[in-house]
């Protein structure tokens, strides 16, 4: 079976021979037509696939704050990815633990801190002692 393409070049072929130039021209017009209408449904092809990526996606994020995870079975299989930039773009972008527990996100520079965040330990102050003597001036 021919495609409708083809079929409009033929038709247009024939009526060239039959020398009616006001028929070849129409035909000429449907044929573009057909182009236009064949890229239209090319371009929704790839936004209802994209769709559908999008939304298995969706399906497949759970929220666990502060970020968010892949998840298949109930088990997590990818991640942590940025929750802002998620919500705001839709983008999944994995963040980095910088240390235990803190998640920095390299595109928005978020800063995150889970559940297992330690804080650095704090280091004691130190005083020279030749700065005790200015304590009197």
């Amino acid at each position: 079976m021919k495609n409708i393409i083809e079929n409009a070049k033929e038709i247009a072929s024939l009526i060239k021979k039959y020398n009616d130039q006001e028929l070849y021209e129409k035909i000429v017009d449907l044929r573009e037509q057909i182009l236009e209408l064949r890229n239209e449904n090319l371009t929704l092809k790839q936004e209802l696939n994209e769709l559908k990526q999008s939304a298995s996606i969706e399906d497949s994020l759970e929220y666990e704050q502060p970020y968010y995870w892949k998840k298949s079975n109930g088990k997590k299989v990818d991640g942590p990815f940025c929750q802002h930039c998620y919500d705001k773009d839709e983008k999944l972008i994995r963040l980095q633990e910088s240390r235990k527990g803190l998640w920095t996100c390299l595109v928005c520079e978020a800063t995150v801190y889970d559940k297992n965040y330690e804080p650095p330990p704090q280091q004691p102050e130190t005083r020279s002692k030749w700065m005790d003597g200015l304590d009197a001036w």
